[in-house]
Order: C-alpha cells, then sequence, then structure tokens
C-alpha cells in the first residue's frame, strides 16, 4: 500500500511543479506583451504635438492665400502646417507651399502632414511621402504615410504610385516657384511697357 502512495505522491509534485512553471511562462508572455504595447503607445503618442492646430473653415493658405482644407474633406489629407521658431502656427493647402514658404520667408520651420489613413498629424520627417495621381489642391499630389506598411500597400493596390525623397519635392517646389517668379516680373515688365507706349501714344494725340 504504502509503494503505491509514493508514485502518486512523486506524480503530484511533478504535476504541481509542471503547472507552476506554466504559470510563469504565460505571466511572463503577459508582461511582454504589455511592455510591447507600451512601447508602442509610446511611439504612437510621440506623433503627436500638442501645439499643433487644425484649420477652420475660413482658414487660407499663408503662401498662396488659397482655402485650406479640413480633416474631414477629401481634399484635407494633402493640408499641411508649420509650426515657426517663435511657436505660431501657419497653414498650407499643399507641400510646395509649406516648403516654399521658409525660402520666401527666410525661416526654418517644424513642418507637419497629414498620415494617409488616420488624417492625423505627423512629422514630414516621420513619414513615407508616395507620389500618386490624385488632384491635390496645387496638383502636387503627394500623399504621406506613418506606416511603411501602409505606403507598400497603396503603391502595390496603384501601379503609377511610387516613393519621393523630400529633398526631391523641395527642389522641385523652388523651381516651380523660381518660373512662376520670372513670369510674374515679365508680366509686370509687358505690362509697365504698354503703359508707357499708351502714355506715348496719349503725348502724340496731344499735340
Amino acid at each position: 500500500m504504502k509503494k503505491l502512495w509514493l508514485p502518486a505522491l512523486i506524480l503530484l509534485f511533478v504535476l504541481a511543479a509542471c503547472g507552476s512553471e506554466k504559470k510563469q511562462v504565460e505571466e511572463t508572455e503577459i508582461e511582454q506583451e504589455v511592455t510591447k504595447n507600451e512601447s508602442e503607445t509610446v511611439q504612437v503618442a510621440s506623433l503627436v504635438d500638442t501645439r499643433l492646430q487644425e484649420p477652420e473653415e475660413e482658414t487660407t493658405c499663408e503662401m498662396c492665400n488659397m482655402k485650406v482644407y479640413m480633416k474631414d474633406h477629401d481634399m484635407g489629407v494633402f493640408s499641411a502646417q508649420a509650426i515657426k521658431e517663435d511657436g505660431t502656427i501657419a497653414f498650407y493647402d499643399d507641400i510646395g507651399c509649406l516648403l516654399n514658404a521658409e525660402v520666401a520667408n527666410e525661416e526654418k520651420n517644424e513642418k507637419f502632414v497629414r498620415d494617409f489613413v488616420s488624417k492625423d498629424w505627423a512629422k514630414i520627417e516621420d513619414v513615407t511621402i508616395i507620389k500618386t495621381e490624385l488632384k491635390s489642391p496645387m496638383n502636387w499630389g503627394y500623399i504621406y504615410f506613418v506606416d511603411k506598411a501602409e505606403a507598400d500597400k497603396y503603391m502595390q493596390e496603384n501601379s503609377k504610385a511610387y516613393v519621393e525623397e523630400l529633398q526631391k519635392i523641395k527642389d522641385d517646389a523652388l523651381e516651380r516657384r523660381k518660373k512662376m517668379m520670372q513670369k510674374k516680373a515679365e508680366d509686370e515688365k509687358d505690362a509697365s511697357g504698354s503703359m508707357h507706349s499708351d502714355e506715348m501714344n496719349q503725348e502724340g494725340h496731344g499735340h
């Protein structure tokens, strides 16, 4: 009888030890998952800046004076904003205006764009920039993804979409601005020449 009890007792100890070990493993896994979630929360939270604001219905682009679309509008995904060195906020209707404003105003700003999926603000240095065939307010057609996997998915579903570097967009924006300024100067010159010609004609008629 004693011989029967001994194996049973050993078996109970073994089972108890296994149960304790399993519980410890489960607790470790739970702790790891919590740590992972906390890490992800911190990462997401770091993308949010409490100084950021939302454009209102009457908000216009600081650079071109066109309408800046609100978050819930289809065009709102292209809107951008900058936090200037003095802490003030400026809104832009498209990325070209955001980039050119620094050059025009001789500023160095913190630049933010909207994530294409959530439409939440994100630092332009933290996103994947995708060139698309979408029509944006100033015809740049760029959208932005905080999650690289979402950017890859978009490109898989849209064969003509591709990743673009921020520097390339800056260069293109400056080139477009340069051409616009040249055209403006030429138009003003033509207008001035036309006025001068009209004045000469009027003087001629007067004599």
